[in-house]
């Protein structure tokens, strides 16, 4: 839609100056405020921020699972991190490292390894909830340099290379995808771009706000996301899908050791090409869950069938997903969520796995969210030895 309005000469004569100024203030509104702009402030992942998420991280002995995580400081000094491993159990772990000037650092998350002087801990095992240890999440932020407050550092980046070692259900067994972390830009009302200056305390220790509201918060989270997928079970060309799977993490994280679990019903919306929608799919979690999109895979999640080919009838469709609060899940909230979509698929016939694929959702809208964590600060006197 062109914003350029053409008025002509009798028209616009017939209108006070007054009246066509109202008038134009009125377009601008309109134009501005419609779909067409998306909201601003949303953590994504093609910009810098001061917050990273990774909402697949998978390490499992047994078929050679691991991950490959990258992180990169594109600015010219040094600064402190603090990350932190969550598995579906709610097993935790943190560790904090420092990034030198336009410095990038890799490591292995099975076995802790970097071409460097750094070893990051073992990917945690244990946990008290239901759910697969060997999936979870990564997540990672800024820190001034006794990690007792989270700052501003607007130039941090970061990818996860997802492997496949020994896949023994697949015809390919050596397998991996790549995909990009989501970036929490840390903001500020009056700072140039609405970023806040480098190393700038973002508000009270411990808790990450992630609104996208100006002084001291973060980006926040999109309200819902959306997925471009092939059903279970269509063929488009070469390409066989076996089956569908998302990771999803939302933005109601809390780190801390005490932690509160933060419960959401993940809700799908599916849509096939001929644009007939699908309702009524969804599935109880909490703040870091991997749920597949089959029946056979997935006894939790309600209608799986709604991915399947043989109820969409189009080898092409797409899905949306939301976190909401609804007394099917008792004690549940709205929760803003990210994503990495997979999906297992054959090549040239094949109906065994040739290939794992992967991408990250697309967000739309906005919804608010946290992150808690423990900050270190000064050890007190009645500890000091």
């Amino acid at each position: 839609m062109s914003t350029r309005v053409r008025l002509s000469l009798g028209l616009r004569s017939a209108i006070s100056t007054a009246a066509f100024a109202t008038f134009s203030i009125f377009l601008a509104g309109a134009l501005f405020s419609s779909p067409a702009f998306g909201a601003q402030n949303v953590a994504n992942t093609t910009q810098k921020g001061s917050l990273l998420m990774w909402p697949e991280i998978t390490v499992n002995i047994e078929n050679g699972s691991d991950t490959i995580v990258e992180i990169s400081n594109d600015q010219n000094a040094t600064v402190q991190i603090e990350c932190e491993y969550v598995n579906q159990k709610k097993g935790r772990v943190d560790f904090d490292f420092s990034l030198t000037a336009k410095q990038t650092l890799s490591w292995d998350v099975l076995t802790g390894k970097s071409d460097v002087s750094f070893s990051a801990p073992l990917f945690p095992s244990s946990g008290t909830f239901p759910g697969d240890a060997s999936e979870g999440a990564l997540i990672c932020f800024a820190v001034d340099a006794g990690v007792a407050n989270q700052i501003s550092w607007n130039h941090l980046t970061g990818t996860a290379t997802v492997v496949d070692t020994d896949d023994v259900d697949a015809v390919q067994t050596k397998q991996a995808f790549r995909y990009n972390a989501f970036a929490f830009a840390a903001r500020c009302t009056s700072c140039p771009g609405g970023l806040a200056l480098d190393g700038t305390i973002q508000g009270t220790a411990g808790d990450l706000v992630l609104n996208g509201n100006g002084d001291g918060t973060y980006d926040e989270c999109p309200a819902y996301n959306i997925v471009n997928f092939s059903p279970n079970g269509a063929t488009v060309g070469p390409v066989t899908t076996i089956d569908n799977d998302v990771a999803l993490i939302s933005c109601n994280q809390d780190l801390r050791q005490d932690f509160t679990l933060n419960l959401t019903k993940v809700l799908f919306t599916v849509w096939n090409e001929f644009e007939n929608s699908f309702t009524g799919s969804y599935q109880c979690v909490d703040s870091v869950n991997f749920v597949p999109l089959s029946a056979s895979d997935n006894t939790a999640l309600l209608n799986p069938s709604n991915f399947d080919f043989t109820t969409l009838r189009t080898a092409n469709a797409r899905y949306q997903v939301a976190g909401i609060a609804s007394t099917q899940c008792p004690g549940s909230r709205p929760a803003g969520l990210i994503g990495v979509a997979t999906a297992s698929v054959g090549i040239n016939g094949d109906t065994g796995e040739d290939q794992e694929l992967g991408s990250t959702t697309q967000g739309a809208g906005g919804e608010a969210g946290f992150v808690l964590w423990d900050p270190q600060g000064p050890v007190p006197l009645s500890h000091k030895r």
